[in-house]
């Protein structure tokens, strides 16, 4: 699927355990406590699809373990791309400006929300989500169309997911969205559990793509 038609697709596996979810938590010490439990307590409406809740129910059984080969795959693909990037500053002419992940990205912060390890838990990743940036708009799209996966606007799926982030929730104001350092070429990607050597391969064809579309300065005579 090419860049253009991402913008359009939105794609739903068609079984059960797939609709969307949302949670909402009151902070007993805010100021408007009160007025918002009551509000809630009165309006509230339990509406989740009795199936959906057991198919929930069946998908956390293993979800560790899930987890754990995406955060392998994802800090791989990571680990690459960073390789053939600026942020690298090894590859002469990269087609990759910056990649967007806690291993690098705010850590900091990250490390503060992390499991450690301790009392016999395994210690967290980094996730399965990344963004990227790119040194021109046509190589970011040619990374995009050449990226082997799915392309959709999701994440958290067994499979991977890529989509021009930027083009698909700023579309009508991508010159307020670069105001605030969000580019036009970001792609997003969340990784699933394919194997890892295939992922990599796959990634591996899309940032040849997107460096092929790299300008390289022509040699004084």
């Amino acid at each position: 699927m090419s860049w253009a038609a991402g913008m359009y697709l939105y794609s739903e596996i068609p079984s059960a355990g797939n609709s969307p979810l949302a949670s909402l938590v009151l902070n007993p010490a805010g100021r408007h406590y009160e007025e918002l439990k009551a509000h809630m307590t009165a309006s509230y409406e339990d509406v989740y699809f009795d199936e959906d809740a057991l198919y929930m129910e069946r998908n956390s059984r293993d979800f560790r373990r899930r987890i754990r080969v995406i955060n392998a795959n994802t800090e791989a693909v990571c680990d690459f791309l960073r390789s053939r990037s600026l942020m690298d500053g090894k590859v002469k002419s990269p087609a990759l400006k910056e990649v967007f992940y806690p291993k690098w990205t705010t850590g900091d912060n990250y490390e503060h929300c992390r499991i450690t390890g301790t009392d016999g838990e395994q210690a967290g990743g980094f996730g399965g989500l990344f963004s990227l940036t790119f040194t021109s708009l046509s190589a970011s799209r040619a990374f995009f169309d050449a990226l082997s996966c799915q392309k959709g606007p999701g994440l958290g799926t067994n499979f991977t997911l890529a989509c021009p982030y930027t083009i698909l929730a700023h579309y009508a104001e991508l010159d307020w969205a670069a105001r605030y350092g969000v580019e036009e070429g970001l792609v997003r990607i969340s990784v699933g559990m394919e194997d890892m050597s295939t992922l990599l391969e796959a990634v591996g064809k899309a940032v040849e793509a997107a460096e092929a579309e790299v300008v390289l300065p022509k040699a004084s005579s």
